[in-house]
């Protein structure tokens, strides 16, 4: 069984030995929750640094897309690439998002004609290199939940979503397979059927099984359905 630290307890590991572990989801699907948590029970956690360039963004779609996206994936590029030779990492060590769901905007965005066919181009290029080039996680986690508990999140957080989570829900089935098809594990995590310390144990039980070679109990397969319910406030307009 993978030892689990309590009471900030770490668990260190030898660089580039330890399992990593790739938080995604959608906007209030429960990362930052569920980070915090496990941050707080002793796992080292890297979230996603600050992008200055995103209130640009916001403010102006169309002429700060590429600009946004391509800070963004610099960004996690750099901290990725130095994770891979990072000392006093715990094993497993958990990381929000990543290069990985920036293919998922990039995508988006280029859909929506805020971003030309060259920029995309070449965050593609980017996105490629990089998941051909540096160690890719262990197991991608996707946390995400019905419509209704993320319509509660995100109007208790702030009442305003980037996008529409619907709109984005066929992105994310494609990265997913994508992921799958490189031989990356996902495991798809419902967090509003479960707590966060279930739904940290339950994460931690699938480490456990993938690092000792068992057969899962009960396999998680195929796409998320999503039903679609329009947010009150979303952001760009």
């Amino acid at each position: 069984m993978i030892e689990r630290p309590t009471d900030r307890e770490t668990h260190e590991a030898e660089p580039n030995t330890r399992f990593q572990i790739t938080i995604i989801g959608a906007a209030c699907s429960g990362k930052s929750t569920l980070l915090g948590a496990l941050q707080d029970r002793g796992f080292s956690v890297h979230t996603e640094p600050d992008n200055p360039v995103f209130p640009l963004f916001l403010e102006n779609p169309k002429k700060f897309a590429f600009q946004n996206q391509l800070h963004k994936t610099t960004q996690l590029m750099q901290l990725e690439i130095l994770d891979t030779k990072a000392e006093g990492l715990t094993d497993p060590h958990f990381r929000e998002s990543g290069v990985l769901a920036t293919d998922i905007y990039n995508r988006y965005l280029h859909d929506q004609g805020l971003i030309s066919d060259d920029q995309f181009s070449y965050l593609s290029w980017l996105y490629d290199h990089h998941l051909s080039t540096f160690p890719k996680p262990d197991m991608v986690v996707y946390l995400h939940a019905s419509d209704d508990t993320i319509k509660g999140r995100a109007i208790k957080r702030d009442g305003l979503v980037a996008h529409d989570p619907h709109e984005l829900q066929p992105y994310w089935d494609r990265l997913l397979a994508d992921l799958e098809a490189r031989g990356i594990q996902v495991f798809r995590l419902n967090t509003g059927e479960h707590e966060v310390q279930e739904s940290q144990e339950l994460i931690l039980d699938e480490v456990d099984r993938q690092k000792n070679g068992k057969e899962a109990d009960d396999p998680v397969v195929g796409t998320i359905t999503y039903r679609s319910i329009r947010f009150e406030a979303t952001l760009p307009q």
